[in-house]
């Protein structure tokens, strides 16, 4: 146990940080040659499709278990079909979150002449997380929250703002869509232990996934030849982004510490960057590099609970 909690956890989630860092390359190739709705209904759509088999799978023994095991009470089946309401209901919440979410993000990425700075400021969704929790749940945070936020929007200003005020307005789509993220992962982490992880996976792949295809149909004008050109770009996104890192972030936060866990996933938002300066010869100019460091400097410390470390250090100091 301590093996998975030292080695392979936190190994399974550096490795999704990777896969999400390089996602963001694939977002970038697949917008020269498909716009973002059709780019994110070939890269959901084929996420579910491909979810689908293994939920059925492991759905169908766990009914066969439950059947083996009771005989279901006409009051316990009217509370489970109750649940089965309650769940689809949460399904098609959360996919709407990430609909948000990942619209404005490929919106923004389309957008953005240089985006090597599209990873940082996606991942400010960690610093509105508590805050959505704080408005929508009513739950505490920490006051220094704010500063973190403030520190954050500084480098936002840094990286968007130009020298003669220009505003790179893909900047503020990508800023949207950290927020619909944010919406999306409070919601839940307020859900996580009712609802079934591959449902959840399923659902919300399906859910954003047609209503991609939807506004692509009414927004967009996808081309075949164009498609089958952003092919390897979607199908990267949905394989390596959707499913595998999705799968790996489920197992490698089982045996992880959550705050440890969110700053190893956080570190997508470098990897985003080593991956376009390599692959898209993207380089970020002194300011945009500042604002990034600065928002990466406020993601960090917004998982840190100084307050817990102090009092685990006072209590180690007092047994030795």
């Amino acid at each position: 146990m301590l093996y998975k909690k030292r080695i392979l956890g936190p190994a399974l989630l550096l490795i999704t940080a990777i896969l999400w860092g390089l996602t963001f390359v694939s977002q970038k190739m697949g917008s020269d040659y498909v716009e973002p709705y059709t780019f994110n209904a070939g890269r959901f759509l084929i996420s579910g499709v491909l979810m689908l088999p293994i939920y059925l799978i492991t759905s169908i023994n766990k009914k066969r278990k439950q059947n083996e095991e009771v005989v279901v009470e006409k009051e316990e089946q009217i509370t489970k079909n109750n649940k089965r309401i309650k769940l689809i209901l949460t399904g098609i919440s959360i996919g709407l979150l990430l609909f948000i979410g990942a619209t404005f993000q490929q919106i923004g990425i389309t957008l953005t002449k240089n985006a090597s700075k599209t990873g940082f400021i996606s991942a400010t969704y960690i610093v509105f997380v508590p805050i959505f929790c704080m408005f929508i749940y009513k739950e505490k945070i920490k006051k220094i929250i704010w500063l973190y936020l403030a520190v954050s929007m500084v480098g936002f200003f840094l990286i968007s703002v130009k020298e003669n005020f220009e505003f790179e307005i893909g900047d503020l789509f990508t800023l949207i869509s950290a927020l619909g993220y944010a919406g999306q992962i409070s919601l839940i982490s307020r859900i996580a232990n009712d609802v079934p992880p591959l449902y959840l996976s399923f659902v919300q792949f399906m859910i954003c996934g047609v209503l991609s295809l939807l506004f692509a149909f009414i927004f967009n004008t996808p081309k075949m030849d164009d498609i089958i050109k952003a092919i390897p770009a979607i199908m990267f996104a949905a394989i390596f982004s959707g499913c595998i890192a999705f799968t790996l972030q489920i197992y490698g936060q089982k045996y992880t510490d959550p705050t440890i866990a969110s700053m190893i996933m956080s570190l997508e938002s470098v990897f985003s960057l080593i991956f376009r300066m390599i692959i898209l010869n993207e380089l970020l100019t002194t300011k945009e590099f500042i604002g990034s460091m600065l928002i990466f400097a406020s993601i960090i410390l917004a998982q840190i609970d100084f307050k817990e470390l102090s009092q685990k250090r006072r209590k180690s100091h007092a047994t030795t």
